[in-house]
């Protein structure tokens, strides 16, 4: 059977021992479907569900970076005591679930692709374990909610463009950024430029009452303040991905480079709830950054400019 095919096979086979309240079972099946189509049809909802039923004598495997976690998430905060395994990029991740009060059994580090899939088949080798499930939203902010403005008719905009060290070629070039800031100066605009301090060093000299710099070691910190942008530019990043969550408009300007599963994880979804909005550019020559910023101006006034 071919990809395609085996996504139809499983999800109707995982309906059926549902059916007959074989939860471990249809969880297991409901796995293999996701494994070929994230986002298929309702499988994400009947994977959470069935988990609920099962005997849950099993670990659930997260694997990626932050942008990852984020869609587990909303599973993982109602299933804490859930038996966690991590394989991940990011270094940070210990203290990221140690402060949300998630207990993981075990953390496996790469820093390539070759590294993890040698992790992913000692996973798969060693441990009786399934894939955690995924959501596209959240209901609320899962790190709180910081305190609006008290100037409300003034929007807030939010940009990063930074990137991961595993996807560093993702990042916005900082001569566009400053191109993004002026112009969001010049439109009356407050701002929330969020990185390290390391990428936003380039930009201390722009700082003032109207930027804000969200550069905390800890990033959950930065990640509470998306949800007081009204709308966020971002390259191909974790900060995309927390806007979109929250349901606000999202400017992503990535590369024209094939990646599907970029696409239908963390692209397609929101571009289909008309949340997301993509730029893809070549190698950000002067002709790039005047259409990209063209753009830019484009879904602003269509986002902002009607409320």
């Amino acid at each position: 059977m071919n990809r395609h095919i085996k996504k139809y096979y499983f999800y109707f086979l995982a309906r059926l021992l549902d059916f007959f309240g074989q939860y471990d079972k249809s969880f297991a099946n409901y796995g293999k479907v996701i494994r070929y189509r994230t986002f298929f049809m309702d499988v994400q909802s009947r994977y959470n569900a069935a988990y609920q039923k099962s005997s849950k004598d099993f670990s659930i495997e997260i694997h990626g970076g932050i942008g990852d976690f984020l869609q587990h998430l909303p599973f993982i905060l109602n299933n804490k005591s859930a038996h966690y395994i991590v394989a991940t990029h990011f270094k940070g991740a210990p203290s990221f679930f140690k402060s949300l009060n998630i207990k993981v059994d075990q953390f496996y580090f790469y820093s390539n692709k070759e590294e993890y899939r040698a992790i992913r088949n000692l996973i798969r080798k060693n441990v009786h374990a399934y894939v955690c499930p995924r959501a596209l939203f959240f209901k609320v902010s899962p790190f709180g909610n910081p305190i609006k403005s008290k100037n409300t008719k003034r929007k807030t905009i939010g940009i990063h463009a930074g990137a991961s060290s595993l996807g560093s070629h993702k990042a916005i070039p900082a001569g566009f950024t400053k191109q993004i800031l002026a112009y969001l100066n010049r439109e009356n605009y407050k701002i929330i430029l969020f990185g390290t301090k390391k990428e936003l060093s380039q930009m201390q000299g722009l700082k003032n009452k109207d930027i804000v710099f969200a550069s905390d070691k800890n990033i959950i910190k930065n990640l509470a303040l998306v949800n007081d942008c009204d709308l966020l530019i971002g390259s191909d990043s974790v900060f995309k991905t927390m806007a979109s969550m929250l349901k606000k408009p999202t400017i992503v300007l990535h590369q024209t480079t094939k990646n599907n599963f970029r696409d239908r994880v963390f692209i397609t979804p929101y571009i289909k709830e008309q949340l997301m909005y993509v730029y893809k550019y070549t190698n950000f020559n002067k002709t790039d950054m005047k259409s990209a910023l063209q753009f830019i101006s484009n879904v602003m006034n269509l986002e902002l400019n009607h409320s």
